[in-house]
């Protein structure tokens, strides 16, 4: 009978530790916690891992503000050569052209750019590799145009980027006036003349007055 009783204790002390065992919570390896932080550290705000750097002296930013204000720019970035060269997009010159001389008339700042080769795709890789190089973004601060040349361009990634201007509006590198083959003659069947090579440069940070 006493080993009946002891056999019996021991079963329930048995059963006792697997039902708190059972109801205890489930706490995560400390290893498996530091990762999971890691990876949310590497969501910052892209505005905290674009670097400062040089850029055109000549920089006059948007709506008075100065170049160390930070501020949200929206962007449109697609290959170089469709964005400057292609004649599916012969539009687009004219298009910034009519807006910058819309806002010299109503006496409004510009906020509209092209900025090639954007510095702040270095801290967008999964957005880089998409877009085939060399590059061009056109940078505002107006949401809602930026909207308008997604729509007009079509072939373009559109996104947002918070910075200074110093910082969104840097060119890792020029897109020069050479850049492009010149168009075969007989081939160039649209009824105007081709835009001269170059003709971006105009709406470089800097050169709002160009």
């Amino acid at each position: 009978a006493r080993r009946a009783v002891t056999k019996t204790s021991l079963l329930t002390q048995k059963m006792s530790a697997f039902t708190l065992a059972a109801a205890a919570p489930v706490v995560a390896p400390a290893k498996a916690r530091v990762s999971r932080t890691a990876v949310r550290g590497k969501a910052a705000p892209v505005r905290r891992t674009v670097r400062t750097a040089a850029v055109a002296e000549a920089f006059t930013s948007a709506n008075g503000a100065t170049d160390t204000e930070t501020k949200k720019y929206y962007f449109c970035v697609a290959n170089a050569d469709y964005m400057l060269n292609d004649e599916n997009s012969e539009h687009f010159p004219e298009v910034l052209r009519e807006r910058r001389r819309f806002y010299r008339e109503t006496s409004k700042d510009q906020d509209f750019w092209i900025v090639p080769n954007p510095s702040f795709l270095d801290a967008m890789p999964d957005v880089k590799k998409k877009v085939r190089q060399p590059c061009v973004a056109v940078v505002t601060t107006d949401k809602v145009w930026n909207d308008f040349v997604k729509l007009r361009m079509d072939r373009v990634y559109k996104g947002a980027v918070e910075g200074t201007g110093v910082e969104c509006l840097k060119s890792n590198e020029l897109i020069p006036k050479d850049a492009f083959a010149a168009p075969d003659p007989s081939k160039w069947t649209a009824p105007y003349v081709k835009y001269a090579p170059g003709w971006w440069e105009a709406f470089y940070p800097g050169n709002e007055n160009s």
